[in-house]
Formats: structure tokens, sequence, C-alpha cells
């Protein structure tokens, strides 16, 4: 029966598989930011905000913008994970809601709440009218560990294999 119950989870965990990474980043990135609104502290936010203004060929965010751009990240992570916001979405929402705060509040104040922030994020997801798409199948264990069908080697990118980026993979 315990057998049963184990082999049972674990379909329903890898069948949920980027629900379940999706809530995992969530947790992960409130738990950094409740461990530092206790000390004070933005390092390890400010860190994770410049690494994604890195992936965005933008320089980091101000301190007085880190919280509230940290909310959001932490808020879109799991919409991402499952496929219901693109990566390309989530890239022109993270820059627009960045590019909003420097324009109308560059203090950072008033600072919204994690409800406002929710708000706003769903108030943007409706003007774009950002739907997933039927295709999108969220994020997978292998796309975190680089393996899968959409991984392309060295080998096969320096042999001058024909690749299809439409597919990610090689045509063969």
């Amino acid at each position: 029966m315990f057998l049963a119950v184990i082999v049972i989870g674990g379909v329903v965990a890898w069948r949920k598989q980027s629900v379940l990474i999706g809530s995992a980043a969530q947790w992960y990135l409130s738990r950094v930011a409740e461990a530092e609104n206790t000390s004070g502290k933005l390092d390890r936010r400010r860190e994770i905000l410049a690494n994604v203004n890195r992936q965005l060929f933008m320089p980091p965010p101000s301190d007085a913008l880190v919280p509230e751009l940290y909310d959001f990240v932490t808020l879109v992570s799991s919409r991402v994970a499952t496929g219901e916001i693109s990566l390309n979405w989530v890239a022109y929402l993270y820059t627009t809601y960045q590019r909003d705060m420097v324009e109308h509040r560059p203090t950072g104040t008033p600072r919204r709440s994690m409800d406002q922030v929710h708000a706003e994020l769903d108030r943007l997801v409706a003007f774009y009218a950002i739907q997933k798409r039927p295709e999108q199948d969220g994020i997978k264990v292998g796309d975190i560990l680089g393996t899968g069908e959409d991984t392309i080697s060295l080998d096969e990118i320096e042999s001058g294999k024909e690749i299809d980026l439409r597919t990610r993979g090689a045509k063969k």
C-alpha cells in the first residue's frame, strides 16, 4: 500500500512538475525576502535582481527599487514556471514595471504592498491579454538540469549540423 502511494505520488509530481517548480521558486524567493526584511538587509535580493537585469542587458536597479521589484519577481516566478507567462512576456513586464518605478517613484516610495504588486501584475497581464499558449508546457526538471530533447551539444554546433531553431532541436 505504501509503495502504491509513493508511486502514484511520484507520477502526479512528475506530471505537475512545472507547478511544483513554480511553487518552490516562489517559496524560496519569499523566504529570502522574509529573512532580509527581518535583518534590514538587501544583499541577496540585490544580487538576484542584478542577475535578472544583467540577463536583460540593464544596469542593476537602485537599492530604493529592490524590495518592490523583488516582490514582482517573486509573484511572477510561479506563472513563468507553469508557462502561464512566457519568458518573453515576463521580460517585457519586468522592464515595464521597473521603468515605471524609475519614472514615477524613483525613491521607491510609496512602496506597494505585495497585494498591490499582485494587482498590478494582474492588470498588466489583462491589459496585454497575455494567455498561456497551448503548446507551452512550462519549466520541467530537464530544463533546469540542461538535459532533454531541446538540448544542443557543442559537437552538433561545431559539426555544422543544420539546427531548427523553431524546435531547438537538430534536424535528423
